[in-house]
């Protein structure tokens, strides 16, 4: 039955563009040069990393000790027009909840990009809606490129897809602007641009878990084993289903299509439950913390002193970990590093759990927190 799913989603089209013709080689030798490819070496990649993590620490804890000091529901609130973008004020839920790349790189550049360039005043007919549809043509284009058997390509696919999550950003950064809500950094259920914009998320999902599944069955699937793990062919006699992993040790690894399909279905599902359970909880934190008392009401002290409380706390930042988002940046860091099917064997079952128990646990301590603050 998941075979058949697939061939009626995965057309022709999309099987020609995609599995039977490689992406084009001209992005390939753009980033084939010394200066780019040096970031591939793995001491590079080290530091790259070390130094992001350091970030985030930093920001973390400067985050969270003004949120100590703050009360959610007078903070979060509309920023003025000329107030420049920090991602230490105007907190909310759902900020308190973002992962860390997107909450310190991804929305405070598409805030200053969008104070420079103008494109809620200025430009106003790029509309969110446009935005939209780039990101969903960008998220296609990203999957041609992360079916590809070459390493490199990969990577490109890797870097538009980033570049599609930042689009994505942008799109409500200038809804925000455009409706007066400015700095107001939460979700419009109730507006046709989200409906828009959730639905194209779920095709962008949709073509990176399609674009990782070709690339599985080029590498895995039996009749395909003369890849090696860098994407490039081998010139010899290795049989079939032989794949190299490294300059001097190869192995006989290949798998059936279905239980690539498998593999794919269960990250997919994965990522897809990860990325509701998290919006669900930040609408049910949004409710309780982000509720209006009065300002000198026993309930509101109450608020605040749940709200800064050490289980919320750790809530909070478990779903900063285990959020939709941070999962999709997971499996990008591990197509960069060409770790994608060691990725696959284990990872989609931890955060399959990982987020449905955390949402569990948000319910029961929120519908306890929501009785004793009477709402």
């Amino acid at each position: 039955m998941l075979q058949r799913s697939l061939k009626y989603v995965c057309s022709d089209f999309i099987t020609a563009v995609w599995y039977n013709t490689p992406p084009p080689s001209c992005a390939r030798r753009l980033f084939d040069v010394p200066c780019l490819s040096c970031l591939a070496r793995r001491s590079v990649c080290v530091a790259i990393a070390a130094f992001l993590l350091t970030y985030f620490l930093i920001m973390d804890i400067l985050l969270f000790k003004r949120f100590a000091q703050i009360q959610l529901s007078q903070d979060s609130s509309v920023g003025r027009e000329d107030e420049v973008y920090s991602p230490l004020t105007h907190l909310s839920v759902k900020g308190l909840l973002n992962d860390h790349p997107s909450q310190f790189i991804i929305v405070p550049s598409t805030e200053y990009v969008d104070s420079i360039l103008g494109f809620s005043n200025r430009l106003r007919f790029i509309t969110p809606d446009v935005i939209s549809y780039s990101h969903l043509l960008c998220g296609f284009i990203a999957g041609k490129f992360l079916a590809s058997n070459h390493l490199l390509d990969r990577r490109i696919g890797v870097m538009l897809y980033e570049f599609r999550t930042w689009l994505d950003s942008l799109d409500g950064t200038v809804y925000r602007a455009q409706a007066g809500l400015r700095l107001k950094y939460h979700s419009n259920h109730s507006s046709s641009g989200y409906f828009i914009d959730s639905i194209f998320d779920t095709f962008g999902g949709f073509f990176l878990c399609l674009g990782i599944f070709y690339y599985l069955k080029k590498r895995f699937g039996v009749g395909h084993g003369e890849l090696q793990a860098n994407g490039y062919k081998l010139h010899s006699n290795i049989p079939d289903a032989v794949v190299t992993l490294d300059n001097d040790r190869t192995t006989t690894e290949s798998y059936s299509e279905r239980y690539l399909l498998w593999k794919t279905f269960l990250f997919g599902l994965s990522l897809a439950v990860a990325g509701k359970c998290w919006d669900l909880a930040v609408d049910d934190f949004t409710n309780v913390y982000e509720y209006q008392f009065k300002k000198e009401s026993s309930f509101s002290t109450m608020q605040t002193e749940y709200s800064h409380s050490h289980v919320t706390l750790v809530i909070f930042y478990l779903w900063r970990l285990c959020g939709g988002q941070s999962v999709l940046n997971y499996v990008l860091i591990a197509i960069f590093l060409d770790k994608t099917w060691q990725f696959l064997q284990y990872i989609p079952y931890v955060f399959l759990g990982a987020s449905s128990l955390l949402y569990i646990a948000t319910c029961i301590y929120l519908f306890q927190v929501s009785s004793a603050l009477h709402l």
